[in-house]
């Protein structure tokens, strides 16, 4: 048995029961692998197909046919994701408590702020 059959089925072996699993794995730094598994057991008097069997389905779908679109949509979220993150280690915790103390409402998607007499 090979290595990555023994992988397989280790993977296989630790899953729960009762789950629907999207498990990506790294090949190397530009390729992946992608297995699915259903762990529900079926059901009889189930006519419907679950929401989660569905989403799966979805989800898979799109990585099948849209790739480049998901590719695309990863990208703006990871660079997103490090911009945040620059912008709070630079600002520090007199800066941030100082510009929540401005915020007067907020309604819907209205936020009266206070920028004080100075402009």
């Amino acid at each position: 048995m090979s290595t990555d059959d023994m992988d397989r089925k280790l993977e296989v072996a630790s899953l729960l029961g009762g789950r629907y699993y999207l498990i990506l794995n790294n090949n190397d730094s530009d390729s992946f692998t992608m297995a699915a598994y259903d762990t529900n057991t079926s059901s009889d008097g189930e006519p419907e197909v679950p929401a989660g069997m569905v989403i799966l389905s979805g989800i898979i779908e799109l990585m099948e046919n849209h790739f480049d679109t998901i590719w695309d949509a990863g990208v703006a979220r990871t660079k997103f994701m490090a911009a945040i993150d620059n912008i709070q280690i630079e600002l520090d915790d007199d800066e941030v408590d100082e510009a929540v103390e401005k915020v007067l409402s907020r309604t819907g998607n209205i936020i009266k702020v206070d920028f004080g007499k100075e402009q």
